[in-house]
């Protein structure tokens, strides 16, 4: 079709090839109704829209043309009941009758109440519309004055309630997409000033009064749920309306609400209760408390002095344009006037009395603005040095660097933002570019592109600001240029595509940061939705605007670390919907202990816990605010004392605090309580429980605990999982297996269509935007605003690229026009005048300063429409987003347990709040921070659980002058906890009760002593810890090094170093962990290495992984990126991936720092402690929290594996003592001294002494062995000469049950060396089974090629065949086919121009098999090259120098040299056939002008001969001399690349060649049987024309049919001196001496007498007998 512009006519007029007739339109198929024409300002596509602007029928049904007519499956009875539902709405104009109204709602109850998901759907969508509305209005409207109560309880009972329930579903709440339908029916229950919900819900008073009242249990249980549905639907109401505050007959509804009805029954709606209250200004309830209250706390407290407080609270008014005394106003990111302003920020303290607003609103701003300070106060302070920097003349300014006293920070100069860009999926985009780093001066590109990916800068994602002279700060992310593939049409046209392509083909390049050696170039994509940023790019595009600019990069910060949290942070301060704010933050101040209720769910009468899970199944209940027999859980459970106490105390507190010292246990009582909570979640209607962590490395252990224990319906949110076993529960991946419903089907299909239309419009204006001054837009710009000028300029026409034609000469018209102007006016008047001047009575000036108006107001006013179209596309996105999250949530209401992070959970809070989850459990809760976990406490949180411990580490922050342990930040305490708050308050704030573990599994008794001396007195130790054995290799388990070696000197030209090191400490602790490694007890994941300072541990990163294969912690490799202590080398890097590759991360060293070690443990530590110089300054040492952590960290040491109890000599079964273990002596178990004659215990269980099976494994063949007269004991002294490959001719087995004795390590040599023999013999039969089918194979390709030569002498006309071949040929222009390049690349060239001769047919497969064959038998891929690179890798990482041979004695090459002579042979007959059919060279004649190339070939034929040789392998090198002379004969006529000298030399020496493999015939008659007719054959093409395709010569053939025979055990295998198998002829024994192919020893013999040392491999004809059969 043609392309039409807005106006719907066809850009190329005259000259389009299709047609522009009109033609009468069928009737039109059904469309889908255009979703902007019920819009305020209708579609703007007018007939060029794609969906139908026909107007809806009154009824609202749409009348389906024939066409769409299709055959309707069954209705199911839910469908059924709907349509039933839909025909109760009466028609328009109709009276309602009271009967109606009442079936209508109660029907729509009960089908909500089946919870089918698309019905709920449905019936909120139709409560929605317009008649769904009247009759929600004439419920409402019911006049009920005069009305008897009992009547007026029924008709509550009978239509109001069905008609609540329905509306306040908890699926209808929570559910994304039934947002805006559930907002308009309650907005539409408000009415005009409150009118209408004041009158309903009056009603409903007095009929919940009356409900109440009413005695039967039955009506009990009515009376909860209508008061629970009717609070839901008036909270939502208030919430959306807040004119209702003012509306003092709202506050007399609640009040009457909370006087008329019963406490009990008013518990099931006491949420949406404190809500309503909450938002109509009646205050909070307050905690119930067996502490005395202080003091009520004061709305308007004592400021200190000289305190400058927010916004327009400040005596000298708002600091800047961002400062605000309601935190919901600032924005995130700062603002250009915040990172100018000079003023401090206001950061409130930690004293809730200097708050300048109380209780809850007072705790969530001083968390925000003291949140936002750390994280974006780093940054802003960057960008405003960069400021004043840039405003600073160029010869007065310093240079630029990265700041070391804060944030770390790069800096890119000369930016220039090129062009605006749009993707469909990423948005608005920017194209800058910016000058080279000085680092890549004089750089190639490869060494560019090397430079930018080693220094991870600007990676995708990374967080920037672009920095202007005029003040501007913009902050950005670098997204990824590619751009977004259009979706595929269902009539598989792809308009966007093309769009895309054209978009892109005006552009000679995409961003690229190394492609120009001046200049790089990326795309920025802005991370908030600013008109005014956006405009001010727009204006400020292009390289002609002389603006100093700058690009900081902050690559230690990630935006979604912090931003979800300060927006879930302002969201709540407008809520204030915190669960247990009463004890978080109270307005009463309290002295003393406060009692904590029970959680709300359990006060239910008759919910009892079911704690059968603690007890192994048995019956055992726990009733809140009942006393509790401990006995039965003392007997049964696993739990120690204070577990046991811990658990029961969390689950009847709704807030719960368990502090866990280290090993103590904290996950393990933590994965109980959640299983026990599981065990309750029906009966108490728990939802979800949600497990909230930290990290992600804690969140993984916690949720595979709970798998390991058999929880179901898990899932996981968030991306970075490292879990293998949590990779299937991941919410990512369970949704995608979830279908919408049709109402969300629907949905997405309108808002996609939308989104296309929004695409479609930017497509447009994209253009202009990025040239506005194109004559086309000034063109445009006229005709739709100034039409006069417009006919003047324009009004006779103009060509596709602006110009007009006059007496046969072009001229652009708008250019004449500013130029053109007459030099007799020179008048200056005001653009207002000009603006009804005629075009030709202007000057110069007013010409060029008219035009200049033209290009500024069509750029202001693209940039308009630009503005209102990119915010209709987001909206949209926004929507489409919801949809998507619809199945997330589906998943999540069904699932059991949810886990996220702190920061998952914040950037998913509001999907997260619509699960109506009651119970959430906090692990590692003193290491998170206060903001993060009052954002996790979702609304309907009725139980949270705190494990945790405030001794261990606290949250990490940014800036050192908000800790607690600086002097000036002790007023902030921003990294003090929430855990440690409630457990260690300040003054006025209750202390709330917690439960402590105090039995510690993990250390060592002297070791814990380290912390129970200084933090933990009550701490226990568990009996088994002192089992723990020595520490292999030193002296004291727990040791201490002393030294005076000073720490390491910062850098002259750093001023404050971040971080400290210590070169001496580095080099002993590698020299430790080496000694360790060596003592062979431990392996390397046994170890970890822990320091204070990221300088150091990037230091021990770099020394250790020269010998050791380790492993950094994601944290700790994002901070040490962070502060830029992440430079490797090139060369290191390389490095260091060649040591982990041949390792996991079970096997590497663990090196962390202490801050990021927290939960985790080793059996041996090693601490770098760094600080020692004459200040004697410990720095953060100081802190008793990071010393705690050091110290606790190490666990035991396992030794030997000893055997099991029943094997016991004094407690052991008679069966056991009475067996006999020397078969010397004939002594029983119960008879010998296990300490003069130990016994062995193999997995088998069968007992032997030490001597008896060292006998039976024959260890005295591998070792030298010296007995002592005076212990009469048997020692190894040392290992002897490595052993004879082959030696041993089975694996042992134990004497009594022949079960292998694989697992005794006092035997792993002997029984490695019988591994690596068993693996050899079988790969050589393995090799042998694969080559004698190729090379059959290879057999059957020759005789179909040569029966073609057969065929062709004796056929005087073609063949079909050889016609066919021609015909391709010719097809091919095969005149022009040169072979050059590689064997493989010359090959392919053939294959693809004779894929149409059926003789090939087979070709291609059978080379292909070859050379996987060759790759199969390549030494490197042997069994003992393998073991031997691991071997060789395992001494590297663990420090052992001692050196390997390169080249082990069992290598086998005899199958690769066969294989890659087969290779040769493949290659050569492809070749023949191709040149002696497809040239016509049989004849001597090259019609075709075909050249080749054969030096690659003659080359591997070269490498063949010399290898041969060495090996001493006369068959294979004359095989290399005969196909090197082939080669060349081939080439002879037609060289690509030789002068006829050149190829006359070449002859030459193809001729020496076969004179070569004639003497080689000669000399070695026995093993070239039968080759001299090849020789000759060889001669004959190089002396004639006449070309002869090698036959297999029948001697040749025999080898290949022993080889064959070989498999039935016909005695063709034997050994070499030195162990190395080869074949002999025909008979089975040697006749003739030769050379082994891997040593050079002497094989074979004469006259059937094998030579010394040769022996028969009977092992191996076993091998093959067995492959045969």
């Amino acid at each position: 079709m043609a392309e039409v512009d807005a106006r719907g006519k066809c850009k190329y007029g005259n000259r389009c090839k299709f047609t522009h007739e009109s033609k009468p339109t069928p009737k039109a198929s059904h469309r889908e109704p255009c979703p902007y024409l019920g819009t305020s300002k209708g579609c703007f596509r007018g007939q060029q829209c794609k969906f139908s602007h026909e107007t809806v029928a009154g009824n609202g049904s749409n009348t389906l043309s024939p066409q769409s007519t299709a055959i309707l499956r069954p209705r199911t009875e839910l469908e059924t009941s709907f349509r039933e539902w839909t025909f109760l709405i009466p028609r328009q104009n109709t009276r309602f009758q009271v009967v109606e109204i009442g079936k209508f709602f109660q029907m729509a109850w009960d089908l909500t109440s089946k919870e089918h998901v698309e019905t709920g759907q449905q019936i909120i969508k139709k409560l929605a519309t317009e008649e769904g509305l009247a009759m929600i209005k004439a419920l409402a409207d019911e006049k009920l004055d005069g009305v008897e109560l009992g009547t007026s309880l029924s008709i509550f009972k009978d239509r109001t309630l069905p008609f609540f329930r329905t509306i306040s579903h908890p699926d209808i709440l929570s559910s994304l997409i039934l947002e805006t339908p559930l907002d308009t029916i309650c907005t539409f229950l408000f009415g005009p000033n409150g009118r209408r919900a004041i009158k309903l819900f009056k009603s409903t008073t007095l009929a919940l009064g009356a409900l109440a009242r009413e005695e039967s249990a039955k009506d009990e249980d009515l009376t909860s749920i209508a008061v629970t549905a009717s609070l839901a639907v008036l909270e939502r109401i208030v919430e959306l309306n807040q004119s209702a505050q003012v509306i003092t007959e709202f506050t007399s509804i609640v009040n009457d609400i909370s006087t008329s009805i019963p406490q009990q029954l008013l518990q099931a709606g006491s949420r949406s209760l404190a809500r309503i209250r909450q938002r109509l200004g009646l205050g909070a309830a307050i905690p119930s408390s067996g502490g005395r209250p202080l003091e009520q706390k004061s709305h308007r407290p004592v400021f200190e002095v000289g305190q400058d407080l927010p916004g327009a609270l400040s005596e000298l008014g708002p600091r800047h344009d961002n400062d605000h005394a309601n935190i919901f106003d600032i924005k995130i990111l700062p603002t250009t006037e915040e990172i100018q302003s000079p003023r401090l920020e206001y950061l409130p303290s930690s004293d809730p009395t200097k708050h300048h607003l109380p209780g809850l609103a007072g705790l969530l701003d001083r968390q925000f603005r003291l949140l936002r300070e750390d994280t974006v106060g780093q940054f802003r302070d960057v960008v405003q040095m960069e400021c004043k920097r840039l405003n600073k003349p160029l010869n007065t300014q310093p240079p630029s660097k990265r700041q070391n006293n804060g944030v770390r920070n790069i800096i890119y100069h000369n930016v220039a933002l090129l062009r605006l860009e749009f993707d469909r999926k990423k948005g608005l985009q920017v194209v800058a570019e910016f000058d080279q780093p000085a680092a890549l001066a004089k750089k190639g590109a490869k060494e560019r592109e090397e430079w930018w990916k080693n220094t991870k800068q600007l990676q995708i994602d990374a967080f920037v600001c672009l920095v202007s002279s005029t003040g501007r700060a913009i902050f950005f992310s670098i997204c990824d240029p590619t751009p977004t593939p259009p979706p595929k049409r269902k009539n598989g046209e792809e308009e966007q595509e093309l769009q895309s392509a054209r978009t892109w083909k005006a552009f000679d390049e995409r961003p690229n940061l190394f492609k120009h050696a001046d200049r790089a170039m990326l795309m920025l994509s802005p991370v908030e939705d600013d008109s005014e940023n956006i405009t001010w790019i727009n204006n400020h595009l292009g390289k002609t605007h002389k603006l100093r600019q700058s690009l900081v990069e902050f690559p230690g910060i990630l935006l979604p670390s912090f931003r979800p949290t300060l927006q879930a942070l302002q969201k709540m301060s407008r809520t204030l919907d915190l669960p247990f704010s009463q004890f978080i933050a109270p307005d009463v101040q309290y002295a003393g202990d406060v009692d904590i209720p029970a959680p709300a769910y359990s006060c239910r009468p008759g919910f009892a816990f079911n704690l059968e899970t603690l007890v192994g199944g048995e019956q055992l209940r726990l009733t809140p605010g009942q006393p509790f027999n401990d006995n039965t859980l003392r007997e049964k459970t696993t739990l120690d004392d204070a577990q046991q106490l811990s658990t029961i105390n969390a689950l009847r507190s709704c807030l719960a605090l368990i502090q866990g010292p280290p090993g103590t246990g904290k996950s393990y009582t933590a994965v109980e309580i959640i299983k026990a909570l599981l065990k309750n979640r029906n009966s108490a209607k728990l939802g979800p429980i949600i497990c909230v962590c930290y990290t992600n490395h804690a969140l993984d252990q916690l949720l595979e605990h709970l798998v390991n224990d058999g929880v179901e319906q898990l899932i996981r949110l968030g991306s970075r999982s490292k879990s293998e076993l949590l990779q299937d529960l991941n919410l990512h991946r369970i949704s995608k297996e979830i279908r919408s419903t049709k109402i969300e089907g629907h949905e997405k299909y309108q808002l996609y269509a939308k989104l296309d239309i929004a695409l479609e419009e930017i497509e447009k204006l994209m253009p202009g935007l990025r040239d506005p001054a194109h004559w086309g837009n000034i063109k445009e710009y006229l005709e739709n605003h100034h039409n006069g000028h417009f006919k003047q300029l324009f009004g006779r026409g103009v060509d596709q690229d602006g110009f007009q034609e006059v007496r046969g000469k072009k001229f652009n018209i708008l250019n004449s026009w500013v130029k053109g102007a007459p030099k007799r006016i020179t008048s200056t008047r005001p653009i207002p005048e000009l603006l009804g001047v005629n075009l030709k009575e202007m000057s110069g000036s007013e010409r060029l300063a008219l035009h200049r108006y033209w290009i500024q107001q069509n750029n202001t006013e693209l940039t308009r429409r630009f503005l209102h179209v990119l915010d209709s596309y987001r909206h949209i996105n926004d929507s489409l987003k919801k949809c998507h999250q619809e199945l997330d949530l589906r998943c999540l209401l069904r699932a059991h347990i949810i886990g996220v992070t702190t920061t998952g959970l914040a950037r998913n809070l509001d999907i997260l709040r619509r699960v109506r989850a009651k119970v959430v459990v906090f692990e590692e809760a003193g290491e998170i921070l206060e903001a993060h976990t009052l954002t996790a406490l979702l609304p309907s949180v009725e139980h949270a659980i705190l494990i945790g411990d405030h001794e261990q580490l606290r949250p990490q922050i940014n800036n050192y002058e908000f800790q607690y342990d600086n002097p000036r930040g002790a007023k902030f305490s921003l990294d003090i906890s929430l855990f440690e708050r409630l457990v260690h308050p300040q003054s006025g704030y209750p202390k709330l009760p917690y439960n402590s573990l105090e039995v510690q599994r993990r250390m060592y008794p002297s070791i814990a002593e380290l912390v129970r001396s200084t933090l933990y007195p009550k701490l226990q130790d568990h009996p088994s810890v002192s089992t723990y054995p020595e520490v292999e290799g030193m002296r004291k388990r727990l040791f201490w090094l002393d030294h005076k070696k000073r720490e390491d000197a910062s850098p002259s030209n750093v001023a404050h170093s971040p971080s400290k090191t210590n070169a001496w400490e580095v080099e002993m602790t590698a020299a430790l962990v080496s000694h360790l490694v060596r003592q062979g007890i431990y392996r390397n994941e046994d170890i970890a290495v822990l320091t204070p300072y990221l300088g150091q541990l990037q230091k021990l990163k770099q020394r250790l992984r020269s010998s050791f294969a380790i492993v950094v912690g994601d944290r700790d490799l994002e901070d040490l990126e962070a502060k830029g202590l992440e430079g490797d080398s090139e060369e290191q890097s390389t490095a260091n991936q060649g040591n982990v590759r041949k390792t996991t991360l079970l096997n590497a060293l663990r090196i962390a720092s202490v801050d990021n070690f927290q939960g985790e443990e080793a059996k041996v530590i090693v601490i770098s402690l760094v600080r020692s110089n004459d200040e004697r300054k410990c720095g953060f040492l100081k802190t008793s929290n990071r010393i705690n952590v050091l110290l606790s960290r190490a666990r035991h040491v396992c030794g030997e594996i000893c055997p099991e109890p029943r094997y016991c000599q004094r407690c052991a079964d008679k069966s056991v003592t009475d067996t006999m273990v020397d078969y010397i002596l004939g002594s029983t178990y119960a008879e010998i001294d296990l300490d003069e004659s130990p016994c062995i215990i193999p997995s088998c269980g069968h007992i032997l002494t030490l001597e008896s099976m060292d006998g039976h494994m024959e260890i005295a063949n591998y070792y030298y062995i010296i007995s002592d007269d005076t212990t009469c004991e048997n020692s190894i002294i040392g290992l002897k000469s490595r052993s004879v490959p082959f030696s041993t001719s089975e694996l042992k087995n134990c004497p009594m049950c022949r079960s292998p004795l694989r697992n005794i390590n006092r035997y792993g040599r002997i029984v490695r060396r019988a591994w690596i023999d068993e693996a050899t013999k079988k790969f050589i039969v393995w090799a042998n089974a694969r080559f004698v089918p190729l090379a059959s194979r290879m057999e059957q390709a020759e005789a179909k090629l040569r029966k073609s030569v057969t065929e062709k002498q004796a056929h005087k006309s073609p063949l079909p065949r050889q016609a066919e071949l021609s015909s391709a040929l010719g097809k091919l222009s095969l005149e022009q086919i040169v072979l050059t390049g590689s064997r493989d690349q010359q090959i392919k060239v053939v294959l693809e121009a004779c894929k149409a001769d059926p003789r090939y047919k087979d070709i291609p497969r059978l080379r292909k098999d070859i050379k996987t064959f060759l790759t199969e038998v390549d030494e490197a891929e042997q069994p003992i090259s393998r073991i031997h690179g691991l071997v060789q890798d395992a001494h590297k990482y663990r420090g052992v120098n001692t050196e390997i041979a390169d080249i082990p004695s069992v290598l086998q090459v005899r199958n690769r040299l066969l294989a890659t002579v087969l290779l040769l042979r493949c290659d050569y007959a492809i070749f023949f056939d191709f040149v002696t059919h497809g040239s016509g060279m049989a004849s001597g004649d090259n019609p075709r002008g075909f050249r080749l190339n054969l030096a690659p070939n003659r080359k591997d034929c070269e490498n063949l001969i010399e290898e041969a040789r060495s090996r001493q392998q006369p068959t294979q090198e004359v095989e290399g001399l005969l196909y090197w002379a082939r080669f060349v004969a081939l080439e002879r006529s037609c060289s690509a690349s030789l002068s006829d000298a050149d190829m006359t030399t070449l002859v030459e020496r193809a001729y020496d060649q076969i004179d070569l493999a004639r003497n080689l015939c000669n000399t070695y008659p026995g093993q070239t049987a039968g080759m001299l007719v090849e020789v000759s054959d060889a001669e004959k093409m190089l002396r004639g024309s006449t070309f002869y395709a090698p036959v297999t010569n029948l001697e040749k053939a025999a080898v290949y049919a022993a080889m064959a025979q070989s498999f039935q055990g016909t005695g063709h295998w034997y050994y070499c001196a030195n162990g190395h198998p080869f074949t002999v002829g025909e008979c089975g024994m040697p006749m003739q001496t030769s050379r082994c192919p891997q040593c050079g020893a002497t094989v074979g013999g004469a006259n059937h007498r094998p030579a010394d040392g040769v022996r028969r491999a009977d092992d191996l004809e076993a091998e093959f007998g067995r492959r045969g059969r």
